[in-house]
Order: C-alpha cells, then sequence, then structure tokens
C-alpha cells in the first residue's frame, strides 16, 4: 500500500525559469478518497476538499507533504 505522503498532485506545467503548477485530478481523486474515506463524485465536497489543499500548499510554503498531513 502506498504512504499517502507519497502521492504528489503537483505538476510543474512550465518551465524551471517559469514554473506554472497545476494540480492532477488523478491524484487530487485519490487523495479525496484516502483522506475523507468517501468515493468521488464531483460534488461539492470534492472542490471543498481541492480548494483546501491548495490554500494549505500555498500557505505551507509550497510543501506538499505538509499540505497533506494538514489535510488529514
Amino acid at each position: 500500500m502506498t504512504d499517502i505522503t507519497d502521492i504528489n498532485p503537483i505538476v510543474n506545467v512550465g518551465t524551471e525559469k517559469n514554473p506554472m503548477y497545476v494540480l492532477d485530478a488523478t491524484w487530487m481523486t485519490v487523495l479525496y478518497e484516502k483522506i475523507t474515506g468517501k468515493d468521488f463524485k464531483g460534488d461539492d465536497d470534492y472542490v471543498e476538499f481541492t480548494d483546501k489543499f491548495v490554500k494549505e500548499y500555498n500557505e505551507g510554503g509550497f510543501d506538499t507533504t505538509l499540505a497533506i498531513k494538514r489535510m488529514m
């Protein structure tokens, strides 16, 4: 079984000089199901979960592991 903190939903689609980060929807779905114990339905709960992850990621110094731990 994969450790949940090994999941990295942040993908750099830019360059090293000009990074542009996006969330990988597949990984966010896996995170949502693992953390909440709910099946993915693409509803408001999932949107709120994703918004909270982005907030935690941005406020946590862009640390994916920290953001995931804060979500748990």
